[in-house]
């Protein structure tokens, strides 16, 4: 735990600059290479978002961060102060790190819900982003009551509210941009006029969920317009397609949002001079597309039943792995056998049992690949049923409609885009919930060509799933 801390602490990004929004920083790249997932619920009708600065009464402001900021050592005016901060820091890291690990131990949520919305591509792009889908879920169980919550919190794997609170404050830390961390981080609940509330549950989202709470029309043109802004500042403007189709219905009684904003570059990035053309074998036939090269890189190889990989990391706080399905195989079948999701969380057991120090040469296309569709129905086989009956969901312990109008979800909705390229990653999504083989390689230097339907998961470095995507066609 210390090496870790001691590394993160040891980079800084020199590509951001920082910008004041709502108490938590948000930062834009000198080099737009970035990820963006957006998490919208609206409750009962269509699926709306959140405003940036739309006339409403704040109901609960999102708690400031508890997380330190990245400093370092030649920041403090003595050794001491240094030390004293250094070991507060990574008294924090641990607790943290500890309850995250609980998550990736004890639930299969970012395994069974990745396989269900990425299994079944078949020729095309498909990306999703497991956090942001945690974080959003999260937010929902917490304005939820009776079996509507605890289905919620079984699909979670948190045996109560209580310990859903701990776990996902641990994960929103986790990812937040302390500085160093290339990830932001921004929730909002908003509630129509005349909708009752319960302030305590307010509070409890202001605090654990670092959401803003916020009552206001959420019909409005002026809404509509304001919303889209909100969530464009948020994700960089990389869903500005999409987000700009987003309107909230006359009916909309509550919406919540969540987005998730991370750029980074490579840590030893490739040079476009290497670069080549050449076919990729995609399922409906050859393409031509641009590949990078990079030899003789020094890291681990991984294999797993049906798969090989390798993973590349970025600066700060991150890295991407690459999960290439063996000669005869898909990338279901490496869904299918969740070991992929096992490396990355670190619960597949001895490392030294199937992965292997050597000498990689790497050739990846540079793609941009984006998917949109509808998630209720890998919700519901994930167990969350009732909060999309209009006769069981049950959110009366968070609003009460002064018309006593049903509040329930009628469909949840993602967007996804994802660029990578010679210097890094870049990638977006919006969610809208409306009302190589079993044995080790034998050489020491391996090839490892990505020229066909490869897996991609994007992880923090406490292992947990950031993104994740299949490239059918870059």
């Amino acid at each position: 735990m210390r090496e870790k801390l001691a590394d993160a602490l040891g980079y800084i990004r020199d590509s951001f600059i920082a910008e004041a929004a709502q108490g938590r920083k948000k930062r834009r790249p000198l080099w737009v290479g970035a990820v963006a997932a957006v998490l919208a619920v609206v409750i009962l009708m269509n699926w709306g978002g959140l405003p940036m600065a739309v006339q409403a009464t704040v109901v609960a402001e999102a708690s400031a961060s508890r997380v330190l900021e990245f400093k370092r050592s030649n920041q403090f005016a003595s050794d001491d102060e240094w030390w004293e901060y250094y070991e507060l820091r990574l008294s924090q890291s641990e607790d943290r790190e500890a309850a995250v690990d609980e998550v990736l131990a004890g639930s299969d949520f970012f395994s069974d819900a990745t396989n269900i919305f990425l299994c079944g591509s078949g020729s095309e792009n498909r990306v999703w982003s497991p956090v942001n889908g945690y974080i959003g879920l999260a937010m929902l169980a917490e304005t939820a009551g009776g079996s509507s919550r605890q289905q919620i919190l079984d699909a979670l794997g948190a045996d109560s509210i209580e310990t859903l609170h701990t776990q996902v404050c641990a994960v929103w830390e986790s990812c937040y941009d302390d500085g160093n961390n290339p990830c932001t981080l921004a929730n909002s609940l908003w509630l129509d006029e005349g909708l009752e509330y319960d302030q305590q549950i307010m509070d409890n989202l202001a605090y654990y969920h670092y959401a803003s709470v916020y009552q206001g029309n959420l019909g409005s043109s002026r809404t509509d317009r304001a919303m889209q802004a909100w969530l464009n500042n948020n994700t960089a403007g990389m869903l500005n397609d999409s987000v700009n189709k987003v309107t909230l219905p006359d009916d909309t009684v509550l919406a919540l949002a969540s987005t998730i904003y991370f750029q980074a570059k490579w840590v030893d990035e490739f040079n476009p001079l290497n670069n080549t053309q050449d076919s990729f074998h995609a399922p409906d036939g050859d393409i031509t597309c641009t590949f990078m090269n990079k030899e003789k890189i020094q890291g681990y190889y991984y294999w797993g039943d049906s798969f090989g990989a390798v993973k590349l990391n970025l600066k700060g706080n991150g890295c991407v792995w690459l999960f290439l399905p063996d000669e005869g195989k898909a990338v279901d079948d490496v869904l299918a056998e969740e070991q992929y999701m096992d490396m990355i969380t670190g619960n597949y057991g001895d490392p030294e049992s199937y992965s292997k120090y050597m000498m990689i040469n790497l050739t990846m296309p540079k793609f941009d690949v984006g998917s949109s569709g509808d998630l209720k129905e890998g919700l519901q086989e994930l167990g969350i049923t009732d909060v999309f009956d209009i006769g069981r969901a049950d959110f009366t312990q968070a609003v009460q409609s002064k018309t006593n109008v049903p509040v329930h979800i009628t469909s949840v909705n993602q967007a996804v885009r994802v660029q990578v390229d010679e210097q890094g990653v870049k990638a977006a999504a919006y969610i809208e919930i409306p009302g190589a083989g079993a044995a080790a390689p034998p050489e020491e230097i391996i090839d490892f060509v990505l020229d066909r339907p490869f897996l991609f998961v994007i992880a923090d470095y406490s292992g947990i799933p950031l993104f994740a995507g299949v490239v059918n066609e870059p």
